[in-house]
């Protein structure tokens, strides 16, 4: 990898993989770098030139989730088809130790700056964008930030797991992904219901013709 590449994807994956979406960020076009608020307190000589915090995604995010319906299936393309969208999910692993420097004092200043601007953002509608290696998650709702700093570790509370959700956001992706089953099923319906108000028309009688509907 290149220089240039390098530094492009430690930026994008490593440093700033979170931006807050509007919420706060409404009036500065709409978006707002998590390196916004947590490199706020960069002081010359405090950090000795690093960043605050590296991020990487952690095992377990989605790409797609479907939940199949649990009732039995006439054929596999029925039970193909007849499945629901669920929300994404993706979580991102947090190092932030304390540096040379400002140590302690200046990590929770970070931090505590940090947990204000995600309580104002997201009180205020905000949302998340998540840039991972794998997809570019947007429209995400933060569900938790917590430590999971191992016990044997020297330092305590610099590990956090963020955990995002994507949720359903139109109401053809809330609907259940019936396809052409859907179809057919209303087509059929369709049919018995023209054939079964053509059987119920009141028959008439003509002394000519008979009796005829």
């Amino acid at each position: 990898m290149s220089s240039i590449g390098k530094t492009v994807f430690e930026a994008a994956y490593q440093v700033s993989p979170i931006i807050l979406q509007n919420g706060i960020a409404q009036g500065i076009g709409g978006y707002l770098p998590i390196t916004a608020v947590t490199e706020i307190l960069d002081l010359p000589g405090w950090t000795g030139g690093q960043f605050f915090a590296q991020y990487r995604p952690l095992p377990g995010g989605t790409l797609e989730e479907w939940q199949i319906a649990e009732y039995p299936f006439a054929s596999f393309q029925t039970a193909a088809n007849a499945v629901v969208q669920q929300p994404l999910k993706i979580s991102l692993q947090m190092i932030c130790p304390a540096q040379n420097g400002g140590g302690y004092v200046l990590k929770q200043a970070i931090l505590s700056a940090l947990k204000y601007t995600l309580d104002q953002h997201i009180l205020s509608g905000g949302s998340f964008t998540v840039i991972t290696p794998a997809f570019t998650y947007t429209n995400c709702l933060l569900t938790s930030l917590r430590d999971i700093s191992s016990p044997s570790e020297k330092q305590v509370q610099f590990i956090f797991q963020w955990d995002f959700t994507q949720p359903l956001i139109t109401a053809s992706a809330a609907q259940s992904v019936l396809g052409t089953l859907l179809e057919n099923s209303t087509q059929q319906l369709a049919s018995s219901t023209s054939w079964t108000n053509s059987s119920l028309i009141s028959p008439t009688y003509d002394p000519a013709l008979g009796w005829s509907t």
